[in-house]
């Protein structure tokens, strides 16, 4: 059965990130994924890069999150999916989804855990700062009106392996659920632990929590990745334990040549493609 939402949300955004070889990545996912019903495409500008406060394009981001701030507001859906271009693409959505449903776990299932502030990061990306201004710290125009979203025994890190020193400091001081590739490939259903079953959840998926010998098409490869099938099995553990609220999903370089049938097995391993016919 596909999986059942009130909105998608398409938003180009590569500013966060900068690297505009992700904002196709929105329209391509767009295009492998049947509409929920309603479908929103973000406007995101093309602005001069500037840096502020120590954030590369901010500008760019928080007018999107206001953009997609505002739309949430109006819509006050209960479902949302998300096929973004960066990190930062569905920032607002965890902060809606997270007052809309008390309790909410978040699965970050990426490379990288983007726990950063302007104050630590190495690059000034915003696309390494989402998780943290979640979780109420960071610039307020990303954090937005929310404090924090989420609290740090709300999220469970997946596939995770390329810390800078100050994110690690951050997770172990804030005894955050984590959860590696090996840990990942020995028990799929690891990371539904100690969760309650049918509690409600989200799912941010950056395509590159995948190793890039095996899906290269990504803006940050990062070597030590679960394989596609791997991940599409801790993926649908994750499905099918909980009740779903919302999806994310990003990072996603199209332009670069991989095999789609791996991107289309971790879309599959969420319900958002029907089953193929069987003959």
């Amino acid at each position: 059965m596909v999986w059942q939402r009130d909105v998608d949300l398409v938003v180009p955004l590569w500013q966060g990130g900068d690297d505009m070889r992700v904002a196709p990545g929105a329209a391509a996912l767009a295009r492998l994924i049947p509409t929920g019903g309603s479908r929103l495409h973000i406007s995101v500008t093309d602005g001069p890069r500037t840096t502020v406060d120590g954030i590369l394009n901010l500008d760019i981001v928080a007018d999107t999150q206001r953009q997609l701030r505002d739309r949430l507001t109006r819509r006050d859906p209960r479902r949302t999916l998300t096929l973004g271009g960066d990190c930062t693409s569905d920032l607002a959505a965890v902060q809606h989804l997270a007052a809309r449903h008390p309790g909410m776990t978040c699965y970050w299932v990426d490379a990288h855990p983007d726990l950063n502030t302007p104050a630590t990061s190495p690059s000034g990306r915003a696309h390494g700062m989402p998780l943290r201004a979640l979780l109420g710290e960071g610039h307020p125009r990303m954090t937005g009106d929310h404090t924090a979203a989420l609290s740090p025994t709300a999220v469970t890190l997946l596939a995770t392996r390329d810390f800078d020193p100050a994110e690690l400091d951050y997770v172990r001081t804030n005894r955050i659920t984590h959860i590696g590739p090996d840990a990942l490939a020995a028990d799929p259903t690891a990371a539904t632990t100690g969760r309650p079953p049918g509690s409600p959840a989200y799912i941010h998926l950056d395509i590159d929590a995948c190793d890039p010998a095996d899906l290269p098409a990504v803006a940050c490869p990062t070597p030590g990745g679960p394989t596609a099938p791997a991940l599409a099995a801790t993926l649908r553990a994750l499905h099918d334990h909980h009740d779903v609220v919302g999806i994310g999903i990003c990072e996603y370089a199209p332009v670069i040549e991989h095999t789609p049938q791996r991107v289309q097995a971790l879309l599959d391993a969420l319900a958002l493609t029907a089953p193929a016919p069987t003959a």
